[in-house]
This record gives structure tokens, C-alpha cells and sequence, in this order.
């Protein structure tokens, strides 16, 4: 089965001219973004507990700093639908700070230094996906062909979940602080194909009309909605299933497979979705993965072993691989012709970090009071309202504005 998820795999990316040096740009985004969610990001506590930090402040650096994507995502947004493609040198002031700041936050010693470093970090780190998606957008146009989410959600995925399997054998190599500086290289490198693109379709009348005054109605409230609803129960599940993991086998080279799985499983999914041509903005698909996510949570009731809890986490990978392939279709459904694109998904990208931020402190509450078997049991009812959400909707919310 996984091989010929692969197979398949290989013909979308012929299929969608994909090795061709037009998409570098795409993959440049989503090869930097896997270095950061692989190599730094999993890796900051230790830099912060190094430096002195108490567990408490790393919680509340952490944390705030994740909140900096709710200031600048739409700005961003409405940059890049606005000018398609910003110049070269807004995108080197957009892109060289991460690196920059990957190096003060390896070299910082100071605590209070290296906590003004993560908040920089998690800013630098930010337009990258955006810019990604936007050029995989602006390809679609170009070629005049319909948008379809899943070179950019399987490319994003696979690179998450060879990178992150990677990240943990390379630093117990060579240690963090040797394979951090490598990483600094490797984001310059992998940098320069978004950095020095051109733009084909600059040159030629807009495709889409320009950006008209951009509001939300009834239904897609409803839909962003039922989104922060599906991330508020299943975002938080992550961390607190690796920490039960850690109480429960001795071997902890395990942990990282819990996400590793995950990820791979949600580039497989990406694969079968496309495969049998359903379609990926139907309420239908969605309340699919609401389901699935409730039996994840009934099974975690039970108080899996370990490797239970690694055969659980393909439901993880399921339901995750069908929120982004249908999330972004809808995203591009419902602005079509209205030059909203980068916008909306901004938005989109706030209530996912929302709903994970809100649910994680939902999910804490609920671990200290029955522990992660019980809470997870206790709260899979939530998972109700999501479809609760899209059925309010209604259908046309699944149709062009």
C-alpha cells in the first residue's frame, strides 16, 4: 500500500511539471519551513533551558512568541495579493532574517537575549509558507489550470517527517550547536530559488481582478468556525501524547515517531484524496476527519501501550492530511475571482494557531484533573461541533463567493 501511495506519489509530481526549475520557488519554502519544524523549533526548549530559563518562562516565551503570526499574517496576506509577486528586495528583507536569527539564538547566552531571539525567530520564520502557496497559486493561474492543495500539503508533510526523522540522529552525531550552524547554510541555500525568482505573470494582465474589498460572510464564519473547533480538540493531542508516551516505554528514540508517522501518513493521504478525485471542499470529507479524530481519542481512552500509541497515530495523519487538503481547496474556492487568496489563508492560518492555543489549555486542564486516558475519553464529545459548524453552513458555503 505504501509503496504504490509512493509510486503515485511520483507520477503527481511529473504529472504537475514539478522538477522543472518554475516550481523551485515551492519547494525552496517548504524545504526552509521542514528545516525549522525538523531541526530548531523541537530543539528551543533545551537552548532556553540551557540558558537558565525555568520551566514556567519557557512555557510563557514560547507561547507569546507563536501569538506574533496573529499581527503580521493578514499584512502579509494582502502583500501578496496585491502585488502577485513582491520585488527582490522586499523578499530578501522578508526571508534573510531567519537565518540571521537561527544564528543569535544558537550564539545568544544571555537568557533575556536568546527569549528577544526565539520572539524574532518565530517572526523571521513566518512568510515562508505564505510566499510558498502563493507562488503554487500564481502557477495554477498562469497555466490556467484548476488549484490543487496537494503538491504543497504532500511536499510540506514529507519534508516535515523526513526532516524531523533526520534531525534527531544528526544532532546525536554531531551535536546541537555543529548541526544548527549547518542548518543556518542550508536555509541560505535552500533560499535562493524564492529569493530569485522571476514572475511570468507580472509582465501580463492580472488574471484575477485586484483585490476587492475584502469581508467575510455568514457561512465561511461558520466554516472558520467549525475549523477552530476541529484544531481546538485536535491540536493539543500531540504534546500530550508524546508525554505519555515518554511514562510508558523505555525507549525514547520512539517519541519523535509519534509525529513522524503522522506526518508521513498525512503526504499518503494527500495522495489517495487526489488519487480518487473527491472533492476537497465538500462538508462531507471534513466531518469524515471530525469522526476519525473522535476515535483517535476513544482509543487514547483506553490507555494504549507504546507502540498502540504509534498505530494511533496514522488516525493523526488521516484526519490532519484531510483538513489541509479540503482547508486550502476551500480557501481557493471560495475566492476565486475575488484576488483574496493569500488573505483568507491567512486567516485560516490564525484560527488553526487559535484553536491549538486555546485547546491546549483546555486539554492541560483536563490532563491534571483525569489524566491523558481520561481526558482524552471526557472530551472526545467535542468533536461534534465541528460538523455542527458546516452543517450550519450550509452548502453554499462549498461554492465560489
Amino acid at each position: 500500500m505504501v509503496s504504490k501511495c509512493l509510486f503515485w506519489w511520483g507520477v503527481a509530481l511529473i504529472k504537475s511539471n514539478f522538477l522543472i526549475t518554475k516550481n523551485l520557488p515551492i519547494f525552496s519554502s517548504l524545504f526552509v519551513n521542514g528545516l525549522a519544524g525538523g531541526f530548531v523549533w523541537p530543539y528551543l526548549p533545551i537552548l532556553l533551558s540551557e540558558r537558565g530559563l525555568a520551566a514556567n518562562r519557557i512555557g510563557i516565551v514560547l507561547g507569546t512568541a507563536s501569538l506574533l503570526i496573529l499581527v503580521f499574517r493578514i499584512p502579509l496576506g494582502r502583500l501578496l495579493d496585491r502585488s502577485q509577486l513582491p520585488g527582490r528586495w522586499v523578499r530578501l528583507a522578508l526571508l534573510l532574517p531567519f537565518p540571521i536569527t537561527v544564528y543569535l539564538t544558537i550564539n545568544t547566552r544571555n537568557p533575556l537575549w536568546l527569549a528577544g531571539a526565539v520572539f524574532l525567530l518565530n517572526l523571521a520564520r513566518l512568510p515562508f509558507l505564505p510566499m510558498g502557496l502563493s507562488a503554487l497559486k500564481r502557477l495554477s493561474e498562469e497555466g490556467k489550470k484548476p488549484f490543487s492543495p496537494l503538491i504543497f500539503v504532500g511536499t510540506h508533510h514529507l519534508f516535515l517527517g523526513i526532516l524531523g526523522m533526520l534531525a534527531g540522529g544528526m544532532i546525536g552525531l554531531s551535536g546541537l550547536h555543529k548541526t544548527l550552524t549547518l542548518v543556518i547554510l542550508l536555509v541560505l541555500f535552500g533560499s535562493l530559488p524564492l529569493i530569485w525568482q522571476t514572475d511570468r505573470v507580472h509582465s501580463r494582465p492580472h488574471p484575477n481582478p485586484p483585490p476587492s474589498r475584502w469581508t467575510l460572510d455568514r457561512t465561511e464564519k461558520l466554516v472558520l468556525s467549525s475549523f477552530f473547533l476541529l484544531h481546538l480538540v485536535n491540536a493539543p493531542l500531540l504534546p500530550f501524547t508524546e508525554l505519555y508516551m515518554k511514562l510508558h516505554t523505555p525507549h525514547p528514540d520512539w517519541i519523535p515517531w509519534i509525529a513522524g508517522i503522522a506526518e508521513l501518513t498525512m503526504v499518503i493521504t494527500a495522495i489517495v484524496l487526489s488519487r480518487v478525485r473527491m472533492t476537497m471542499g465538500s462538508a462531507g470529507i471534513m466531518i469524515v476527519a471530525s469522526g476519525i479524530l473522535a476515535i483517535r481519542m476513544c482509543l487514547y481512552a483506553m490507555s494504549p501501550t507504546a507502540v498502540g500509541v504509534l498505530w494511533i497515530s496514522i488516525l493523526d495523519g488521516i484526519t490532519s492530511g484531510i483538513f489541509w487538503m479540503g482547508g486550502i481547496g476551500w480557501v481557493a474556492l471560495r475566492t476565486q475571482g475575488r484576488g483574496t487568496f493569500n488573505q483568507l489563508s491567512g486567516l485560516l492560518d490564525i484560527v488553526v494557531i487559535t484553536g491549538g492555543a486555546a485547546g491546549t489549555l483546555v486539554f492541560g486542564w483536563a490532563v491534571s484533573r483525569w489524566g491523558f486516558a481520561g481526558a482524552a475519553g471526557r472530551l472526545a464529545g467535542l468533536n461534534l461541533l465541528s460538523p455542527l459548524f458546516l452543517i450550519l453552513a450550509g452548502r453554499k458555503a462549498w461554492s465560489p463567493h
